[in-house]
């Protein structure tokens, strides 16, 4: 039984995403977090390839970028925190466009970005197409 009123982060749909039963959603979302997290920063290409199955899970499920991307800036103070370590972080220097860079601050900026907004964006998509139920226990406590 529904709630009787939408959740912001839910978007109302018919689509074989939303059809999904919760649970397996939430497996799925852990899952693809634990192999984001363990991947090496260093696999760009593996980072592309998780966005690509992002993007095909979100057209499924009908969610449309501007939807997906404004609940993205809930990630707006760790890309703050990823564009300051090129500059604080110690090792290594190159310069780009004329200014010195740390190198193992740009992979670890890379890093917080690439397996930060993945995350986000998984969970935005779990709450995008999983409606809130109401709980018996929940309403007892």
């Amino acid at each position: 039984m529904g709630a009787g009123h939408a959740h912001k982060l839910y978007r109302h749909g018919h689509s074989p995403v939303h059809g999904l039963p919760p649970h397996t959603k939430l497996v799925a979302v852990l899952g693809f977090v634990v192999v984001v997290v363990s991947t090496p920063r260093e696999a760009v290409w593996a980072f592309a390839a998780y966005a690509a199955l992002l993007a095909v899970v979100a057209a499924r499920a009908r969610v449309p970028a501007g939807f997906l991307c404004k609940r993205l800036l809930v990630e707006v103070p760790f890309v703050a925190f990823a564009l300051l370590m090129p500059f604080v972080v110690p090792g290594e220097r190159t310069e780009v466009l004329g200014i010195s860079l740390s190198v193992p601050g740009l992979w670890g900026a890379w890093n917080v970005l690439a397996k930060g907004t993945l995350g986000v964006a998984a969970s935005v998509l779990l709450a995008a197409t999983t409606e809130l139920r109401s709980c018996s226990w929940a309403s007892s406590a």
